[in-house]
């Protein structure tokens, strides 16, 4: 596609329009390369330059998440882009985002307090699976996503000061993640996240062991969330 392409295709869309016009470098990146869609290895490349560390964490991913959805705009626009590509896009940014962020956090809550591992002394990683749109691969440009929180099993750090459970350890890893993706700042966000679908609701524990998460589905789950798991996708972590 040549520049004279692109801005035949600006007026078109208000929100591309004011994204080149706020972040010059994003109508340059457009002009040099429509042909291509953003791919899982590229996204992962840029959060890897620019997101290496929790400082730099949140507007990384919300500059790659400005890239990643105009040149999804764009190449829809300019009949480049069908259905497909748009939403596995969108469902690969989501699992990008989400596997760079956690592991981001959960470094940094290792070197606060330490590896979380089982009564065994297995290293423990948090588990992220994907519900609803997240979790069938269909997440359109304005899809917020639903995630679940699970770990392995239950037991503590192994760090030298105060230790904690694992399952206070991934309670603050999954309020972290939360955070870095929801939160409004001044780059927007990445993607708002809703967990209702974990046992109990809004009311329920934000993160839970995976035995203990089976008794729930087994025990208490009512049928729609049965239903709702025929959707579930492992999306990062362990």
């Amino acid at each position: 596609m040549t520049p004279a392409n692109l801005e035949a295709i600006l007026p078109l869309s208000r929100f591309l329009a004011r994204l080149v016009e706020s972040r010059p470098e994003i109508g340059d990146a457009l002009r040099a390369d429509l042909t291509t869609p953003w791919s899982a290895q590229a996204m992962r490349a840029f959060l890897a330059a620019g997101a290496a560390n929790e400082e730099a964490l949140r507007p990384g991913l919300r500059q790659l998440r400005a890239r990643v959805m105009a040149r999804v705009v764009a190449r829809d626009l300019a009949g480049l882009a069908d259905l497909a590509e748009v939403t596995e896009t969108m469902t690969t940014l989501a699992d990008v985002a989400v596997e760079h962020a956690a592991a981001v956090l959960m470094a940094r809550l290792v070197d606060r307090h330490g590896t979380p591992r089982s009564a065994a002394g297995e290293a423990q990683a948090l588990i992220v699976i994907g519900m609803g749109k997240l979790g069938g691969r269909e997440l359109n440009v304005s899809s917020e996503i639903d995630l679940i929180f699970v770990y392995p099993e239950d037991g503590e750090t192994d760090g030298d000061g105060a230790r904690l459970s694992n399952f206070e350890f991934f309670t603050r890893l999954g309020r972290q993640l939360i955070g870095a993706l929801a939160e409004m700042t001044g780059d927007g966000q990445v993607f708002r996240v809703d967990m209702r679908l974990r046992p109990n609701g809004e009311s329920g524990l934000l993160v839970s062991s995976v035995e203990a998460f089976r008794q729930y589905q087994m025990e208490s789950a009512w049928v729609w969330e049965h239903q709702a798991l025929t959707r579930a996708r492992f999306s990062a972590g362990d």
